[in-house]
C-alpha cells in the first residue's frame, strides 16, 4: 500500500533563472500551491485574490540566506499568514523535540490536523499545535469561513 501524497505536490524540476530575484518564481509557486495559502489553506478566491498573496521563505531568509533563491523553500502564503510567520523559526531545542512548522509539502493535512465542527483546527501532533499557535490558524475569520464553506458544500 502506498503512503498518502502530501497535501501540496511540488513540480519535480525547479524552474531556472539567471536573475537573483526570487520573485521570478511567483507564478510557478502559485501553481504548485494551487492558488492556496500553504498555512491557513484559504484559496485566493476567499482571501481577497492573488494580490493578497506573497512568496514566503519557509525557512526564513534571515536565518537561512543560502536558501534565498531555493525554489523549494518558497511557499505561497496569504499576506496575513506570511506576516504572522515572517522570520520566525523554531528554536534548536524545539526542533530537537520534533517541534516545528508543519510542512504540507512533506505530509498530509490529516496526519497533523483535525477540522472540528465549530471550524477550528485541532492539532494531532506537536508540530501541528505549534503551527496553529504560532500562525494563529484559528483566527475568528478563518473559523467563520471554514464553517461557511462547509455549509455551502452541504447544500
Amino acid at each position: 500500500m502506498s503512503s498518502p501524497r502530501p497535501h501540496f505536490v511540488r513540480r519535480p524540476s525547479a524552474p531556472t533563472t539567471k536573475r537573483l530575484d526570487h520573485r521570478v518564481f511567483r507564478e510557478p509557486v502559485r501553481e504548485d500551491f494551487r492558488k492556496t495559502c500553504a498555512y491557513c489553506l484559504l484559496e485566493e478566491t476567499w482571501a481577497a485574490g492573488p494580490e493578497n498573496f506573497e512568496l514566503d521563505h519557509f525557512r526564513p531568509k534571515s536565518l537561512f540566506p543560502q536558501l534565498l533563491m531555493s525554489y523549494y523553500n518558497l511557499y505561497w502564503a496569504c499576506h496575513v499568514c506570511n506576516g504572522m510567520k515572517r522570520d520566525r523559526w523554531p528554536t534548536r531545542q524545539l526542533l530537537e523535540q520534533g517541534i516545528g512548522y508543519v510542512d504540507l509539502c512533506a505530509s498530509t493535512f490529516q496526519e497533523h490536523f483535525v477540522v472540528q465542527k465549530n471550524g477550528k483546527w485541532r492539532g494531532k501532533t506537536l508540530p501541528a499545535k505549534y503551527t496553529i499557535d504560532s500562525l494563529r490558524l484559528n483566527r475568528p475569520h478563518l473559523v467563520e469561513l471554514r464553517v461557511l464553506l462547509r455549509e455551502l458544500a452541504l447544500e
